[in-house]
């Protein structure tokens, strides 16, 4: 229904309804349509677009575009559930000084007899993983002379020290150890 406002006196141009223009043509039987599957559109999140493209677009293009497929989708990036447990900690390093507070039992190194043939003094400094029951678990060389490095580990590797604990549990850890060789003056 088209609703025509009546016409002001002032202004003589009138309005006329549209006239439907309408061709007579003979309906026949239809003919069955023939559709061809399509590939069923790709998932959110998944790369590669419409295999064969988008009609009216690129070969290999994502409908609605790129930019579209990237609001429009969720991210590819599983999320995590946090647990409510806290991971228990492996191994944390302390300083120096701590281990040497807590060394119940220590062997000095020997010193190698080919080192003091030579006169050679030095400092060895060993990184060791004291385990849990306070024992030491392993040692290397971080810096230091090789002759007298492994008299060094020799001796630190028989070393016991308090077990270290962590909210009441023993954990291990990592220190490092300076060995300093020195000859008496005599």
């Amino acid at each position: 229904m088209l609703y025509v406002p009546p016409a002001e006196a002032s202004n003589p141009t009138r309005l006329q309804a549209p006239t439907p223009t309408y061709t007579s043509t003979s309906i026949g039987i239809p003919t069955p349509i023939r559709r061809t599957q399509e590939p069923p559109l790709p998932l959110a999140g998944t790369t590669g677009g419409i295999l064969g493209g988008v009609p009216g677009g690129v070969v290999g293009g994502v409908p609605g575009g790129v930019f579209s497929e990237m609001l429009n989708s969720a991210p590819n990036v599983p999320v995590l559930a946090k647990s409510p447990v806290p991971t228990p900690v492996k191994r944390m390093r302390i300083a120096a000084r701590v281990a040497e507070a807590n060394l119940v039992h220590d062997v000095a190194p020997q010193y190698p007899p080919e080192a003091g043939r030579a006169r050679i003094e030095g400092t060895v400094v060993l990184m060791a993983v004291i385990g849990k029951d306070g024992s030491v678990q392993d040692v290397r060389v971080e810096s230091g002379l090789p002759l007298l490095a492994q008299a060094a580990i020799d001796a630190v590797r028989q070393w016991r020290y308090r077990p270290y604990l962590l909210n009441g549990e023993p954990v291990e850890v990592d220190s490092r150890i300076t060995i300093n060789f020195t000859l008496s003056r005599g």
